[in-house]
């Protein structure tokens, strides 16, 4: 397992969330990864700028409760994005999918380890 630094998931928090139940951090992280693949597709199709600023809210929230902080920073920078600047918009969702591709290898190397 990498050092702490170099993860893209806060496990310490993590494990304080979930108090260490290691099925529930798998459940969460499982959600997680689900949840934030799905709201990805809906900013990058999202027509108007209450639903981008909502589900990159949305996105931001769950990142914080599980301790990817690289992926709610990102959320919040999307948040802020001005909808209407195409370019910046989609650079930011960019760098939001980037993020999520971290965690997202970190969820599966983790869901595939014995517990």
């Amino acid at each position: 397992m990498p050092a702490q630094a170099a993860r893209a998931i806060d496990f310490n928090h993590l494990d304080a969330y979930t108090a260490g139940d290691q099925d529930l951090i798998h459940e969460v992280l499982r959600l997680f990864k689900g949840q934030v693949a799905h709201l990805l597709t809906v900013l990058a199709e999202a027509g108007d700028p209450k639903t981008w600023k909502d589900t990159a809210h949305g996105i931001k929230g769950a990142a914080r409760g599980i301790g990817a902080w690289q992926v709610a920073e990102a959320a919040a920078e999307v948040e802020k994005a001005d909808f209407a600047n195409l370019t910046g918009r989609f650079a930011a969702l960019a760098r939001l999918g980037a993020a999520f591709d971290c965690v997202r290898t970190e969820i599966d190397e983790e869901l595939a380890s014995p517990s």
